[in-house]
């Protein structure tokens, strides 16, 4: 992890890196327990939005913009995926058992 973060200080990283990068720093914050539930949540919501936005923006072409849900569907990205971002931009934060799970399934969806 901190070579990727000096290498993020140094040139804008690719968006699958820089999704690593905030997956790891949340599961980092959650398995050291010293960082407030809350902040926890906090971060593994916002590299799900990232993750989420940057799989579906990369496939956003044209004049009018397409849902998100309809693009996730066609590059096989999970609806509920697509569901905990809205959540999570829109609505209260997911709870942190949720996340957690986000987490995961990113991981070994690859």
């Amino acid at each position: 992890m901190p070579q990727l973060a000096a290498w993020r200080v140094a040139t804008p990283l690719p968006h699958a890196l820089e999704c690593v990068l905030s997956f790891l720093a949340a599961e980092l914050g959650d398995a050291v327990g010293a960082s407030p539930a809350l902040l926890v949540r906090q971060a593994y919501a916002s590299a799900v939005v990232r993750f989420v936005n940057g799989m579906v923006d990369a496939r956003q072409h044209g004049v009018y913009a397409r849902s998100i849900a309809a693009i996730a569907s066609e590059i096989g990205l999970p609806g509920w995926f697509v569901e905990l971002r809205h959540a999570a931009t829109h609505e209260d934060l997911p709870s942190l058992e949720i996340l957690r799970e986000a987490s995961r399934e990113v991981w070994f969806s690859q």
